[in-house]
């Protein structure tokens, strides 16, 4: 019988589709669990994907009140062990937990949210920081922002930046026609309307646009154009989310506040060539990489667009990416914050 002091995981993140948030719990969590594999996931009872993590399950449901009581409840009479939380949120009565703030876009336009969503984030996010006995985050860019916002030590702090996950697609190419891959297209900081707002321009460059994205209650409702050169797909497997990308003559990701901007990381692993708007995140994260333009400035986006074909990294700077994002390192970083607090 294990002797090792216990470690438990905010599992509620299995209980969603995987985008960008709950892929970065999926890979941290495996690669945390293989330095110490008395880490356990916990999560509500029911059938979910647990992408081979090993798993307990206790109670129902898999929203907040499980989160928010459940889970607290539950580590209270299992010896009040250390809790790991990589989603963002967490059970605001347990004190012995680290959390992860992916960003603040809650805090940056009331558009891109709820009402209910922006007023829960904006209560939970600070006391959390507060609270917990370390913060996590992915980029130099938001523990920044997360110290500034809330006056928190950057000692306090700590960055285990994205990785690439594992990324399987089809050789064969999904469309017969040139087209560019829209990532997150329901949520409004994604920004996707400035690229489909370009339609007409880029009809004229024999370019579709093909967009995919989760609906949720949290974006509010959203309508697209009809139009013969833009297809909107809803939520897609893995394995054809990365066909698209791979087969794409480029991803465009034009969100002008993220975290990380992980699509970025996966399309230029796949050799995609990736245009984003130059922001100081995406310059942090991969330099000279992708293909920038300026700010919501159509003119310098098509100008951008010109660039894609010439504009690839190379092999190189490719291996040097792969070197610096990869869970196993991400994950050394968190277990030498968690061996301390752990007893």
């Amino acid at each position: 019988m294990s002797t090792a002091p216990q470690l438990y995981i905010n599992g509620r993140f299995l209980c969603c589709k995987a985008t960008g948030v709950q892929k970065y719990a999926i890979g941290l969590a495996n690669a945390l669990q293989k330095l110490y594999p008395d880490a356990l996931i916990i999560l509500p009872v029911g059938d979910y994907n647990c992408y081979g993590l090993n798993v307990i399950k206790s109670g129902w449901g898999s929203g907040f009140f499980w989160e928010q009581y459940w889970l607290p409840l539950y580590l209270w009479f299992h010896s009040r062990p250390l809790l790991i939380n990589l989603c963002n949120t967490a059970p605001l009565l347990y004190k012995k937990q680290i959390v992860t703030v992916h960003d603040l876009a809650f805090l940056k336009d009331k558009k891109w949210f709820s009402p209910a969503f922006k007023r829960w984030y904006t209560y939970l996010i600070p006391r959390l920081c507060k609270r917990a006995l370390a913060v996590i985050t992915v980029s130099e860019f938001i523990k920044k922002e997360i110290e500034n916002t809330y006056s928190i030590s950057s000692q306090k702090i700590n960055v285990a930046p994205n990785s690439i996950p594992d990324m399987e697609f089809d050789e064969q190419k999904p469309f017969p026609f040139h087209y560019l891959f829209l990532t997150g297209i329901y949520n409004e900081r994604k920004n996707a309307d400035f690229v489909i707002s370009l339609l007409p321009e880029l009809k004229k460059k024999n370019y579709h646009i093909v967009g995919v994205g989760v609906s949720a209650a949290i974006y509010g409702k959203k309508e697209f154009m009809h139009d013969e050169n833009l297809h909107i797909l809803e939520y897609v497997d893995e394995k054809y989310y990365y066909t698209l990308m791979r087969h794409a003559d480029a991803l465009v990701f034009p969100s002008t506040y993220e975290g990380f901007g992980i699509p970025v990381l996966e399309a230029l692993c796949l050799g995609t060539t990736a245009i984003v708007p130059d922001i100081p995140v995406y310059r942090e994260s991969y330099g000279e990489m992708p293909v920038y333009y300026n700010v919501s400035d159509a003119e310098s986006f098509l100008k951008a667009l010109e660039k894609i074909n010439i504009h690839k990294p190379s092999q190189k700077d490719l291996s040097l990416l792969k070197n610096k994002y990869n869970f196993t390192k991400s994950a050394d970083i968190l277990f030498e914050i968690i061996k301390p607090k752990l007893r």
